[in-house]
């Protein structure tokens, strides 16, 4: 959860990526590293195996907004997406905040995204964190594949109940990057705030 620095002022949230591997979660990180600047941003860690690659990346604090007179500071983390990492993955979900999910639209990956959605939900409980309360976002990536899947065929097998709002994004050409982050964070600041945020009404946003 949140940590508050009271001689900073200043309230950490941490924000994971999460999602099939290859899927995109490391594109979204290296984008907003980029772009953000230099003053605001910590340093990128990331950890590459011969299998997958990209372990975690560490930190990547954001300042964005004020809460109560606290200074807001974000930590952006992914984890491994092959399944044999998950103490990896149930390791980087301790104190999460919220969850962004990075779906992959190639068409062979329908039932990798049903898995790691699956999984998400499963490592989230193990932590006494309940999945359908967290605040999260879903984002459909590489709308650019040939053959892409259809949005809705997509949601169908991780979000049935179309609970969170969803992006649909090219994170490698960075769109849709930014408009993820910013509604996450979004919702991270409301349940702060004592909004007691869900997840947001369901709505899709297009790059």
């Amino acid at each position: 959860m949140s940590q508050i620095n009271f001689a900073l002022r200043e309230i950490s949230c941490k924000v994971v990526y999460y999602g099939p591997g290859m899927g995109g979660k490391t594109s979204n990180l290296k984008h907003v590293h980029a772009k953000v600047p230099e003053d605001l941003r910590g340093k990128l860690i990331s950890v590459e195996t011969e299998d997958e690659r990209t372990l975690f990346f560490d930190f990547l604090p954001l300042d964005l907004g004020t809460v109560k007179g606290f200074k807001t500071r974000f930590h952006l983390y992914t984890v491994p997406g092959q399944t044999f990492y998950n103490a990896s993955r149930k390791l980087v979900l301790r104190g999460v905040d919220g969850v962004v999910f990075v779906a992959d639209s190639s068409p062979h990956r329908l039932r990798a995204n049903a898995e790691s959605m699956r999984n998400l939900r499963e490592n989230l409980k193990a932590h006494g964190i309940d999945p359908d309360t967290l605040p999260m976002v879903i984002q459909i990536n590489k709308r650019d594949v040939p053959g892409a899947l259809p949005t809705d065929m997509i949601r169908a097998v991780i979000d049935p109940d179309k609970r969170y709002i969803t992006f649909e994004a090219q994170a490698s050409a960075g769109l849709g990057v930014f408009e993820t982050l910013r509604d996450i964070s979004r919702l991270v600041l409301e349940r702060l705030k004592g909004h007691g945020a869900k997840g947001g009404p369901a709505a899709t946003s297009r790059p």
